[in-house]
């Protein structure tokens, strides 16, 4: 069981990378503008022979050909003024990952437009209730809390439930997973860059490819078409630093902070 996931998060008009989603040079690096992206999706739309998939008919089908996901973390506001707009040119669809606690804030979805887009048939999951930055060094507890206040506070939104999720910050442990499979989740996406998919009590768990502020549309048309060096790239930066996420702890997560705000200015 395979699927090839590419991560986003953002998209802004112009260059005011604060007026969607989180504030912040980590969080600009994973932004893109409007001109940036939809370069990314003509390079991806000149390699794929078939629309990018979603995960909600994946779950129900019994094909063994591998689908292609374009995912959105954080539910910034970009996702209804920029993004939607861009895929659904080209008749694609997104999955569009909400951190519930920012539902309706300045620069976030709110209620209305997660309804417009889950109308539109993009697929709505949780990105978790708060967005805890080591989601896989929290307790049991807390882990469960941030998937039940995320998917209870979406179903209402939606009317419907809650299959899909994925994981903030890219800190994935399997009580991430486990927690996840408790409250109805289907599938989890995690930031592990790989097509492998394994099961965790009925969950799905999926990897993913990151494309940041910085990746050229030949990076995202390279990942779509499934090309291997791209790949191994990003597992072998992957797991470096999640050794160095290992070990450091929360002074890992300030190093990154201070590397981004250099890179992005």
């Amino acid at each position: 069981m395979r699927a090839l996931s590419l991560e986003y998060h953002d998209v802004v008009d112009g260059s005011d990378f604060d007026s969607s989603g989180f504030a912040g040079a980590g969080p600009a690096s994973y932004k893109l503008t409007r001109a940036d992206f939809n370069r990314h999706l003509d390079a991806i739309a000149g390699v794929v022979t078939r629309p990018p998939s979603r995960a909600v008919d994946w779950l129900t089908e019994t094909t063994s050909a591998r689908p292609l996901f374009l995912t959105f973390d954080d539910g910034g506001l970009g996702a209804s003024v920029c993004i939607a707009e861009s895929l659904e040119r080209r008749g694609w669809r997104g999955h569009f990952l909400v951190t519930a606690q920012r539902i309706g804030s300045p620069t976030f979805l709110s209620a209305a437009q997660i309804r417009e887009l889950h109308a539109a048939g993009h697929v709505i999951g949780t990105h978790s209730y708060s967005h805890p930055t080591r989601m896989g060094a929290c307790s049991a507890e807390q882990i469960l809390d941030e998937w039940r206040r995320s998917t209870g506070i979406l179903a209402d939104i939606l009317g419907a439930p809650v299959v899909v999720g994925s994981v903030p910050g890219g800190y994935y442990k399997r009580p991430v997973a486990e927690a996840a499979a408790l409250v109805g989740l289907r599938l989890l996406f995690t930031s592990a860059p790989t097509t492998k998919c394994w099961m965790v009590d009925g969950c799905r768990v999926a990897g993913r490819y990151t494309l940041r502020r910085w990746s050229p549309a030949s990076a995202a048309a390279a990942l779509a078409a499934g090309h291997l060096g791209p790949r191994a790239s990003q597992w072998l930066l992957f797991n470096s630093l999640n050794l160095a996420r290992t070990i450091a702890g929360d002074q890992y997560t300030r190093v990154r902070e201070r590397f981004w705000a250099a890179r992005v200015s």
